[in-house]
């Protein structure tokens, strides 16, 4: 369901650290955000 992928860049250092899930990013992460972003997904 998920492809992990590094990137040196998205655009949206203010934000940093961030991941991009399709078009959505999410920003200012701290690993617990992690799971429960992905989870959510999962669900929809």
């Amino acid at each position: 369901m998920f492809t992990l992928e590094a990137a040196r860049c998205l655009g949206c250092c203010g934000l940093a650290p961030v991941m991009m899930i399709d078009d959505q990013v999410y920003g200012r992460l701290v690993p617990a955000d992690v799971k429960g972003i992905i989870d959510k997904i999962r669900a929809e």
